[in-house]
C-alpha cells in the first residue's frame, strides 16, 4: 500500500467519523423532540382526564338540581291544584 492509498483510507475514515458523528447529533436532536413530544402528549392528557372528572361532576350536580326543582315544583302545584 502506497502513502496516497493510506492518506485517502484516513480521509475517507475521517469524513466518515464526521457524518456518523452528524448523524448521532442528529439522532440525539430526534429523541429529545420525540421525549418533550411524549411529555406534553402526557400534560395534554392529564388536563383532559381532569376536565372529564370536572364534567362528571357538573352533570351529577345539574342532575340534582333538577330532581330537587321538580320536587319541589310538583309541591306547589299540587297545593295550588287542592287549595283551588
Amino acid at each position: 500500500m502506497s502513502l496516497d492509498e493510506i492518506h485517502d483510507l484516513r480521509e475517507k475514515f475521517g469524513s466518515m467519523a464526521e457524518r456518523l458523528a452528524r448523524m448521532e447529533e442528529r439522532q440525539v436532536t430526534l429523541i429529545g423532540m420525540v421525549e418533550r413530544s411524549l411529555s406534553n402528549f402526557g400534560d395534554l392528557s392529564n388536563r383532559v382526564t381532569s376536565l372529564e372528572h370536572l364534567k362528571t361532576k357538573m352533570l351529577l350536580v345539574a342532575g340534582s338540581i333538577g330532581a330537587i326543582v321538580s320536587v319541589v315544583w310538583d309541591a306547589i302545584r299540587s297545593r295550588l291544584t287542592q287549595g283551588g
